[in-house]
């Protein structure tokens, strides 16, 4: 079996690797094309789906760092993406919606991400395509999951055979 070049064969290693070089070499070409990293477009695509959304909404959607958010955010308000308006019963919160402007950014964003995701997944005929997606959104779901938290609370560390 030929070297894949990675030192590692864990599971958390691999997806961490694949997923920060796949974002690196993508991000150079969304700030080349769009003028805006895949993670200000993430927030964009966050807010334009959840019209009225709030800081904290988006910064727990996003994955994001919570001064990374809020750094994204005031440059996309800046920049004319996002409209923010405060809230009625609390001044210390706002909520967040895109304009048009922002809309028509996304779109691009979209259409951007959907061809660099097919460039990404060449290497896979549409029927493994499918059992990837699969496979990847059920170890999300146990990741997600009570269960797993209650596993990771138990677990004890095996100590090394004699």
């Amino acid at each position: 079996m030929p070297d894949s070049g990675f030192p590692s064969k864990r599971l958390t290693y691999l997806l961490e690797v694949i997923a920060d070089e796949a974002i690196a070499g993508n991000d150079a070409l969304f700030v080349r094309d769009l003028g805006y990293s895949i993670r200000e477009i993430r927030v964009l695509r966050i807010v334009d789906d959840n019209p009225g959304i709030t800081f904290v909404e988006i910064w727990e959607k996003s994955g994001l760092e919570r001064s990374l958010t809020s750094r994204i955010l005031q440059k996309l308000i800046g920049d004319g993406l996002l409209l923010r308006t405060s809230s009625g019963t609390d001044a210390r919160k706002y909520h967040l919606s895109t304009t048009s402007k922002g809309q028509a950014l996304r779109q691009r964003g979209r259409v951007m991400s959907d061809a660099l995701e097919a460039l990404l997944l060449d290497p896979f005929p549409p029927a493994d395509r499918v059992r990837l997606f699969d496979q990847i959104e059920r170890l999300g779901r146990w990741v997600r999951s009570e269960d797993y938290r209650l596993a990771l609370e138990k677990f004890t560390a095996p100590t090394a055979a004699e």
